[in-house]
C-alpha cells in the first residue's frame, strides 16, 4: 500500500509520548485519580486543538463522571498512536481516520465509533503581498483561490501527510499540474515554517490551526481557504478526527465504550453551545504556551469544527477518501459502514 504507512511503535517510543503527556499535565488542570473506576488509555498523534473535545472533557471532569480514570498518551506522530492500538496498548485512539480505510484494505480492521472533527482541519495561507498581487482574500469565491495557486510554492509538513494531500488536491482541482505549476515542499512546522516564508523560500502554507493563525496574526499571510471555517463548499462536511477502536475489545467492553463516547460527546457538545470565553478559559491551560491573540483565532477557527453529537457521515467520510484517492495513498473507496459505526453515541443503546 502507498502511503500511511503505519511505522512500527517500539517500547521506547510508547514511553517517551506517555512521559510527555505526564510533563504536560503538571501544567494543566489537575486531575484527580479516583480508586474503582476503569482505567483507559487513548492517544492521540499531537497536542491539538483539533482534540479539545477530550481537553475539556478532562478539565470538566466528564471522564470521571462517567466512571472512567483516563491517561492520555501523546505519540507525537501519526501512525505511532494507532500501532499502539493494534499492539493492545491502549484501549482507544483519536486520530484522523485514514488508518481506518488502508487497514481494511489490507485485511485489518479497527472502527470509528465518534466524530471530533468534522470539517477538514488542514487551511491555506497566502503571503500577504502575494496576495494583493494576485487580488484574493478570504471572502473571495473559491474559484478565484484556486486559480491563484498557479506559480506559487506552497509549504507543508512533509511529504505524504495530509497538508501535503491537501496542498496537491487543490492544485489538481484547479487544473494545475503539482511540482510543475505550482510546487509543494516540504518546511516543517512552528518556527521552521514560519522562517520559510519570510526568507521567501515559501508564498503559501497548508497546515492546520494553531500554526496557520500564526501566520495571519504576525501579519505575514493572510487566509486564503480556512477550511475550519467551512470556506470550501466540497471540504465543508470532511471526517477529520474520530475514536478509533478495535473490534475485540469493543465487543467485550461495550459498556466502557459507549461510558468514554457518551463523556467526549457531553464535552463536544459544551463546545459548541458555551460562549468562547467560557470554552477558552477552560482549554487555556492546556495551551499556555501560545500568545492570547493565536490561541483565540485557532480556538474560534477549529471550534466551528467539533461534531456536537459525534455522528459521524458517509458524506464526510467520501470527502477525505476523495483527497487520499486524488493523491494516490487510498486505492480504492472503502464502504463507510464497514470502518464506521454510530451504534455507540448517547441515544443509540
Amino acid at each position: 500500500m502507498n502511503g500511511w504507512r503505519i511505522p512500527k511503535l517500539t517500547r521506547r517510543t510508547f514511553t517517551t509520548g506517555a512521559t510527555s503527556i505526564a510533563l504536560a499535565t503538571i501544567a494543566s488542570p489537575t486531575v484527580v485519580r479516583s480508586q474503582g473506576m476503569t482505567k483507559i488509555k487513548i492517544t492521540q498523534p499531537s497536542d491539538s486543538l483539533s482534540y479539545m473535545s477530550i481537553y475539556v472533557a478532562r478539565a470538566r471532569g466528564l471522564f470521571e463522571k462517567a466512571g472512567i480514570d483516563l491517561e492520555v498518551v501523546i505519540t507525537r506522530g501519526d501512525g505511532p498512536d494507532v500501532q499502539a492500538l493494534m499492539a493492545g496498548e491502549v484501549e482507544f485512539v483519536a486520530t484522523p481516520p485514514h488508518h481506518l480505510y488502508t487497514l481494511v484494505l489490507q485485511g485489518r480492521k479497527l472502527l470509528g465509533i465518534c466524530g471530533i472533527l468534522g470539517r477538514c482541519g488542514i487551511n491555506l495561507v497566502i503571503e500577504k503581498e502575494v496576495g494583493k498581487a494576485r487580488n484574493v482574500r478570504e471572502d473571495s469565491p473559491i474559484g478565484d483561490k484556486l486559480k491563484a495557486l498557479e506559480g506559487l510554492t506552497i509549504g507543508c509538513s512533509a511529504p505524504g501527510s495530509l497538508t501535503y494531500n491537501i496542498a496537491q488536491y487543490y492544485i489538481r482541482r484547479a487544473g494545475l499540474k503539482p511540482q510543475v505549476d505550482v510546487k509543494v515542499v516540504p518546511a516543517g512546522t512552528g518556527a521552521a515554517a514560519i522562517a520559510a516564508m519570510k526568507n521567501g523560500i515559501v508564498n503559501a502554507y497548508a497546515f492546520s490551526s494553531p500554526l496557520t493563525d500564526q501566520f495571519v496574526n504576525s501579519g505575514l499571510a493572510d487566509w486564503l481557504i480556512n477550511n475550519t471555517r467551512g470556506q470550501d463548499p466540497e471540504l465543508k462536511e470532511f471526517l477529520h478526527a474520530v475514536i478509533y477502536v478495535r473490534p475485540d475489545y469493543l465487543a467485550a467492553n461495550e459498556d466502557v465504550v459507549r461510558r468514554l463516547v457518551g463523556a467526549i460527546v457531553e464535552s463536544s457538545s459544551w463546545i459548541r453551545e458555551s460562549s468562547i470565553d467560557d470554552v477558552a478559559r477552560v482549554l487555556r491551560p492546556f495551551f499556555s504556551r501560545l500568545d492570547e491573540p493565536v490561541f483565540m483565532s485557532a480556538l474560534a477557527n477549529v471550534r466551528e469544527a467539533v461534531i456536537p453529537d459525534g455522528r459521524m457521515t458517509a458524506a464526510g467520510s467520501d470527502a477525505y477518501q476523495t483527497v487520499l484517492l486524488d493523491s494516490g495513498h487510498l486505492k480504492e473507496r472503502v464502504p463507510f459502514d464497514t470502518v464506521f459505526t454510530n451504534e455507540y453515541l448517547p441515544g443509540r443503546a
